[in-house]
């Protein structure tokens, strides 16, 4: 039989949530966005803006605590759903693009980013790329780094590690090393 190519493009209909494993989005700090908040709120009510410079100030933090607020909420509220088809990301804080789906097909490359050398899992940070079918433009999502998700995209998207990728173990990082670790189709 011979080797043909053939390009599916994956509708939310084809997609079946029933035997799809599901993560959460990775868990954010609000006490920063919220602290900005109460302070700017504090100096508005007790008087604090009657110079020019402290209200632009007030209104600043009122401004960046809301957008940190924001920020974290679109991340603690992101899903991810692993298919036999597609990885599915739904995002409800997110108005644009709030459902994605990545055929296994076109995702190409994942690394897991290590920026400390004591690092723990917490630390690191997965990035997976992915292009529509015909297309040039590429399209890169973030998280957390999860041994398990990883374990299933490499899996299910058959990525292979590179030469020079010391993780062999996705569960344990590498000790006193920090780097990217890369698995390409």
């Amino acid at each position: 039989m011979a080797d043909a190519v053939a390009t599916t493009v994956v509708t939310d209909d084809q997609v079946s949530e029933s035997n799809s494993i599901m993560f959460k989005g990775s868990t954010r700090n609000f006490i920063p966005a919220v602290a900005m908040i109460v302070a700017s709120v504090m100096a508005f009510s007790m008087g604090m803006t009657e110079v020019f410079f402290a209200e632009a100030t007030a209104w600043t933090f009122l401004i960046w605590g809301a957008l940190l607020v924001y920020a974290n909420l679109m991340s603690t509220s992101q899903t991810y759903a692993v298919t036999d088809e597609a990885l599915v990301m739904h995002n409800p804080m997110r108005p644009w693009g709030a459902h994605k789906v990545w055929d296994w097909d076109h995702i190409y490359r994942m690394d897991v980013v290590v920026k400390r050398r004591e690092a723990q899992l917490d630390d690191a940070v997965m990035q997976f790329y992915f292009t529509e079918a015909g297309e040039i433009a590429m399209e890169r999502e973030d998280r957390d780094y999860d041994p398990k998700l990883a374990a299933l995209i490499i899996e299910r998207a058959r990525l292979t590690p590179d030469a020079s990728n010391p993780l062999a173990e996705l569960e344990h990082l590498p000790e006193g090393q920090k780097g990217v670790y890369t698995w390409n189709r």
